[in-house]
């Protein structure tokens, strides 16, 4: 029974609802129209979304609104619906003209403050200007903050590296004041009118010569000389580091500074001039070192080549401390106070010209305390200990993969001259310099000025350093062959200059020498034991003349004038070359003639340098006649013994800091 009721109950309910749907009409209600001349106003996507501001840039945005429609002028009312602390001047309308369907205007804010973000939200409502099914909206959102830069407190380090390629001088430090601002993502330092003239500084005849400190920094930019900055106005050098990545960026400015071809301007060349960050790095910060490599940044002067671009390949370190700065460079500020560590070897021996003498010397090299640091003073520095005075040496650098040799300045060598401190610096016109001889001996050359404190020279010589690890041994085949004899004349005359050859005498420890004036041949004997070639007065070949028969003796002579007995000793010395030993007992030779009544010729102080190349001259021992000499016309020998050669002359340029542009093909 309950089951019948239920079925029953049921089936009125499906019964009514087939009832009920029988009666649904669907109907759809139309959305509203686009009213018939609505303007379907917007803001476009392309406008700014945040603005970040320099202090110095203008206090204004531009906004760009726009329409569907271009036909007919009108006035479209701007809602301000966003205002922080009512800092936006926004116009209350914008006009289109007829035909236009975009329009750029301008909101300022002359109070907003530094440090701040300011919101702004502009609206257009109403449905003559409001299409609301576009897909463009009609309000827009951004956002400004001036950038606030807060002083750093102690000055950083700045190592220029465009101008330093861009004219081929040194890079040198100088010290910038530096403010920092933290924006979106990034921190920037700006720093003020960086390439100022440095005004520790004095003209030293035409050159301006900007003096560093103690740690060699200078206070400006050092090869700017009074007039070359622009003093009337402020320039900005800005740099931005990405904090997430650690690159940085300088934007592209003015130095502020001009050498006759128009403003100097540097900046990345990524992100300047071009999208290639693989040839053209963007900088890097590692332990407080801004590091812009080659090719990171351009330079360029205004009226240069069109104001042409050049990717500099000197690289340009910012130091954001002055410790930083010193501990990545470790000035050296006394070489002789640096530690070093003595260089073995067989063969030390330093020729000096200044001081006409020769010594035994010992060469060291410094111990490298900043071993990590590429640009260490400590590498490849060598020192020459006790040279001119005890407890003083002099320092140069040898780069072996480039042959080549480097003087630091103004180097105190503990000498005196006439009551004065001596100082050496390296010359400009006696080019130091590596080789190696045939014995592998190697061979320093300094060139040296010799000069006061104030920089009055008082000598410029080629002084000498021979070095080797091994012995060096000399047999009989090195003496032989040719050779350029020189001296100077036994009577005041020119010095001797004769190509002379060395050849195998008829005993096997004999020599003959061929080519002296008026010696057909000079017998000389060798010793083994000592590499010691020995000549010994002795009576020559006649000299045969078309008209007559002349006899000539060999004299030698010695400290006490013409010798019967004294011999010349000769052995080579560190540059191959034969001289006389410090034990010999001759010093040079006369060759008499009794039949010509006189003396012929002769030398002393001779020296065998060998022949790279033998000329075409041939001595064939044939005079027409002869200049005899008396022994009247014998003059007091040259003393060569050791003594300073020094003389006042005048005073050693400064340094020149301006050079000529150098040579590069233009990029940009």
């Amino acid at each position: 029974m309950k089951i019948n009721k239920l079925l029953i109950a049921i089936s009125v309910l499906v019964a009514l609802a087939v009832a009920a749907c029988s009666e649904f009409e669907d109907t759809v209600e139309p959305s509203p129209a686009v009213p018939d001349g609505c303007q379907g106003v917007y803001f476009p996507a392309s406008n700014t979304s945040a603005y970040e501001l320099e202090p110095t840039e203008p206090t204004q945005i531009t906004i760009t609104i726009a329409r569907e429609v271009s036909s007919g002028a009108v006035e479209v009312p701007v809602n301000v619906e966003v205002n922080d602390e009512d800092v936006y001047n926004v116009p209350s309308s914008i006009s289109f003209a007829d035909g236009e369907t975009e329009v750029d205007f301008t909101v300022t804010f002359p109070d907003a403050g530094e440090g701040t973000t300011y919101n702004l939200k502009l609206a257009v409502e109403g449905d003559e200007y409001v299409n609301p099914y576009a897909s463009a909206l009609p309000y827009v959102t951004t956002s400004v903050t001036r950038i606030k830069w807060a002083a750093v407190e102690e000055p950083m380090v700045y190592v220029d590296g465009t101008v330093a390629y861009f004219y081929g001088v040194e890079a040198l430090p100088m010290y910038v004041n530096a403010e920092k601002a933290e924006v979106t993502g990034m921190t920037r330092y700006r720093f003020k009118n960086a390439y100022r003239v440095a005004p520790t500084g004095e003209w030293v005849g035409e050159e301006y010569e900007a003096i560093p400190d103690e740690d060699g920094i200078y206070d400006g930019f050092p090869y700017n000389y009074p007039g070359d900055f622009d003093e009337n106005n402020d320039y900005y050098t800005i740099i931005e580091i990405d904090n997430a990545t650690g690159e940085v960026f300088m934007y592209a400015h003015e130095l502020g500074m001009a050498w006759g071809d128009g403003m100097f301007s540097i900046g990345s060349v990524y992100n300047n001039l071009s999208d290639d960050k693989a040839s053209y790095p963007l900088g890097t910060i590692v332990d407080g070192v801004i590091t812009f490599p080659s090719n990171s940044l351009f330079v360029s002067e205004a009226e240069y080549n069109d104001g042409g671009k050049y990717p500099a390949s000197v690289p340009t370190y910012i130091y954001l401390t002055k410790d930083a700065f010193i501990a990545a460079n470790l000035k050296i500020d006394d070489f002789n106070d640096v530690e070093y560590e003595a260089i073995a070897g067989e063969v030390g021996e330093f020729e000096s010209a200044a001081y006409s003498d020769n010594w035994s010397q010992t060469l060291s090299m410094a111990i490298d305390i900043d071993p990590e640091n590429e640009e260490s003073e400590y590498k490849n520095l060598y020192y020459l200990s006790n040279l001119y005075a005890e407890g003083y040496g002099v320092a140069f650098y040898y780069n072996e993969e480039e042959e080549s040799v480097t003087i630091p300045e103004n180097q105190s060598i503990g000498a005196e001259f006439m009551g004065k401190d001596i100082y050496v610096s390296p010359s400009d016109s006696i080019e130091s310099s590596v080789v190696v001889n045939a014995k592998g001996v190697t061979i320093y050359t300094l060139g040296l000025i010799f000069h006061f404190e104030d920089g009055t020279i008082v000598g410029e010589f080629a002084e000498t350093f021979f070095y080797s690890e091994d012995a060096v041994s000399y047999d009989k085949e090195d003496f032989l062959g040719d050779f350029v004899m020189s001296g100077l004349s036994q009577f005041g005359e020119a010095d001797a200059n004769m190509e002379i050859n060395i050849a195998e005498g008829e005993d096997e420890n004999s020599l003959v020498i061929t080519g002296i004036d008026y010696a057909a041949e000079v017998i000389a004997s060798f010793d083994p034991s000592t590499s010691i070639m020995s000549v010994t007065p002795q009576v020559l070949p006649d000299i045969v003349t078309e008209s007559a028969t002349y006899d000539a003796t060999l004299y030698t002579t010695d400290a006490e004038g013409v010798s019967t007995t004294a011999v010349m000793d000769f052995t080579f010395n560190m540059q191959g070359n034969l001289v006389m030993t410090s034990t010999s007992q001759g010093d040079g030779y006369l060759i008499n003639s009794e039949a010509a009544g006189g003396w012929l010729d002769g030398y002393y102080n001779l020296v065998f340098s060998p022949l790279q190349t033998k000329s075409a001259y041939i001595n064939t021992q044939n005079f027409a006649s002869f200049n005899v000499r008396s022994s009247a016309n014998l003059i007091i020998k040259q003393d060569l013994g050791a003594g300073n050669n020094f003389e006042i002359q005048g005073k050693k340029a400064p340094k020149k800091f301006r050079k000529d542009r150098t040579q590069i093909d233009i990029v940009f």
